[in-house]
């Protein structure tokens, strides 16, 4: 019997114990943190982009001597597009800058293949804008408005011209520039 009431007593107390708070009473409750005012953001600075005005390059070969050759420059026209569609997704400046270089000399020589490629002008004065060659992209905009003058090629260029004025964010340093350029 004496073992019965020791097993009682051991399970009364274990029960006892049990019904208590394992790490002591009701915790403390969290208070949450202050919120702080955000610093005011600094004025943003305007960078100034320097364009270059002039334009080095001769774009006037001597149109006699010139024996268009669409299909490669066609080919050319191509290669510089996927160039520079391939520098938008570039992710280092050294990589786009690249891309841009070989896209401008793509478009170059499309044009030294056949000089009344309306494409390869419009791409050009497109990576020369890229390259803030705000002259050259001036030069070869005005070449887009004199191929448009010409019956044989004026269908074409005015295609070029109509994606110039449709393209807001090609030539936006000097986008009134680039539309009286072009003859709009």
């Amino acid at each position: 019997m004496g073992r019965k009431l020791l097993v009682c007593l051991v399970l009364a107390t274990g029960a006892l114990s049990g019904c208590k708070p394992l790490y002591g009473g009701k915790p403390e409750k969290l208070r949450a943190p202050e919120r702080k005012k955000k610093p005011p953001e600094p004025p943003e600075e305007i960078v100034a982009v320097k364009y270059v005005d002039d334009c080095v390059a001769d774009f006037r070969g001597d149109p006699a001597k010139a024996r268009p050759q669409p299909g490669i420059a066609n080919q050319l026209v191509g290669e510089g597009e996927t160039a520079l569609q391939s520098s938008t997704k570039a992710k280092d400046p050294a990589g786009q800058a690249e891309l841009i270089k070989v896209s401008i000399d793509k478009f170059r020589n499309a044009l030294t293949k056949d000089p009344y490629n309306h494409d390869a002008t419009l791409q050009l004065a497109v990576a020369y804008d890229l390259v803030y060659r705000k002259g050259c992209a001036i030069v070869m905009l005005k070449r887009l408005a004199s191929l448009e003058a010409n019956p044989k090629y004026a269908k074409g260029a005015k295609l070029a011209i109509d994606r110039v004025t449709d393209n807001n964010q090609w030539f936006k340093g000097y986008r009134k520039d680039a539309i009286a350029a072009i003859g709009r």
